[in-house]
């Protein structure tokens, strides 16, 4: 097994092909533990790991980094802030909170604050429809959101 990854994470995932039927079904779990451990992000290097690890082509593994939203391909903020801006949060104001963040604090979709603190991505459905607008701040949820209460959770964050 690996020497590039710490001994529990390689163990975690060696549970995981305990609990599926192909070895290549690990791939998405495997990649969030591995983000983790790496600081948030999946660099060229960690997907060349995780490949070896996972004896999975790294050409695949660039695929599916690249397709979902959920991994990051380049470093990120300590803190994650995916704002919903799918239908049922747009008509309940996912618009203007929007606009609220990139104003206030000085970045768009898909960019970090100066200080490093967190990076903002507008995000396909996040699922909480009849409580939008939504926003998941690394695993934390928060509904029915004002802007007043985005500063709340944003300046709150270390």
């Amino acid at each position: 097994m690996s020497q590039k990854f710490s001994p529990e994470l390689v163990a975690r995932i060696e549970d995981l092909w305990t609990r599926y039927p192909d070895r290549k079904a690990v791939l998405l779990p495997a990649l969030h533990l591995i983000q983790k451990e790496r600081d948030g992000w999946l660099s060229e290097e960690t997907i060349r790991d995780a490949s070896e690890l996972l004896g999975i082509p790294d050409m695949h593994i660039k695929g599916v980094v690249g397709f979902y939203d959920m991994f990051h391909d380049k470093p990120v903020g300590r803190h994650v802030v995916r704002l919903c801006k799918t239908l049922s949060c747009k008509l309940r104001g996912a618009d203007e909170l929007r606009r609220h963040i990139e104003d206030k604090y000085g970045i768009a979709n898909g960019q970090t604050t100066e200080d490093g603190r967190f990076t903002f991505k507008c995000f396909e459905c996040l699922g909480h429809c009849s409580t939008a607008p939504m926003m998941l701040v690394d695993e934390e949820k928060y509904e029915n959101l004002t802007p007043d209460q985005v500063d709340e959770v944003l300046e709150g964050l270390s």
